[in-house]
């Protein structure tokens, strides 16, 4: 399992929802593992998954831009002090080093774009109730599990000290405002990357754990976009699941079959009432 850091945007009581294809929840309650997903697989839903504003960016590059020009400075000094008949292995030394240190903003910029990148995440919505649109957009005719921030974290919660793993509430701002300030684009919990989102989104009410790749000190090689699995105790996370108002006969019964293989409880199971008759509203007349 894993160690859950929540951030102050949650409180234990909150309801968390996450919206899943068929195939998605037998592999949750099969092998008892929470898929993490790397934010590169969805830069052809979100292009600007992982990115913060502009302002924000912009400011974190200063600190490279400022760097960069500070070892400069110590460059141009070494290079007025030593003499023209230096051995030539000095002089190669100082050309490299000058040649690393103007590469240090292009270097930086891929290293801030892999780590985005290379970020896995698992996204939850916070609600007090289902949603349509989200049943629409991600589950039509799957399924919707619920949980709480409490429920969640004693279910990953096993002493471990890795994975770390994050959550907090996503922020939604206007990437387009220009009035924002740098310190607008930091979560309640004082994150930048991965968990701002543009306004667009902000119907999804996003929850997102995730995980931030280790890499050694003064690791600066690119790395590869992958996935992560981390254990959880379904049973304990599990307070509903909820049969999607879209699904058939046959999917409902499928979902029911597949809970009593995996020991899940059959009473947490139940079908949305979202696209019941509503004609009992008028049994007053009667």
């Amino acid at each position: 399992m894993a160690t859950l850091e929540v951030g102050k945007s949650l409180k234990d009581t909150d309801t968390l929802w996450r919206y899943l294809s068929l195939d998605k929840f037998i592999d949750l309650v099969e092998s008892n593992t929470l898929f993490f997903t790397p934010l590169a697989w969805y830069s052809k839903t979100d292009p600007f998954e992982g990115y913060a504003p502009q302002v924000a960016i912009n400011a974190m590059a200063s600190i490279s831009r400022s760097y960069r020009d500070q070892h400069l400075v110590v460059v141009d000094r070494l290079e007025r002090t030593i003499p023209p008949n230096a051995p030539a292995e000095i002089r190669e030394q100082l050309r490299q080093l000058r040649v690393n240190t103007e590469a240090h903003l292009p270097t930086m910029r891929e290293i801030v774009k892999n780590i985005m990148t290379c970020t896995m995440v698992n996204c939850w919505n916070k609600s007090g109730y289902e949603s349509e649109g989200l049943w629409g957009l991600y589950s039509r005719g799957g399924v919707a599990i619920k949980t709480s921030v409490g429920a969640l974290r004693r279910a990953l919660n096993s002493g471990a000290k890795t994975p770390v793993i994050h959550i907090g509430s996503v922020k939604y701002l206007d990437f387009n405002d220009p009035n924002l300030k740098p310190s607008d684009c930091l979560s309640a919990d004082g994150h930048v990357m991965c968990m701002t989102k543009r306004i667009a989104y902000e119907h999804e009410k996003e929850v997102r754990m995730f995980i931030t790749r280790e890499r050694p000190e003064n690791h600066l090689e690119l790395l590869e976009p992958e996935s992560a699995r981390v254990s959880v105790d379904v049973h304990s996370m599990l307070e509903s699941v909820v049969v999607s108002p879209f699904a058939s006969e046959t999917t409902e019964r499928s979902v029911r079959a597949v809970c009593r293989w995996c020991g899940v409880n059959e009473s947490i199971i139940s079908r949305s009432n979202l696209l019941d008759n509503c004609e009992y509203l008028l049994d007053a007349y009667k």
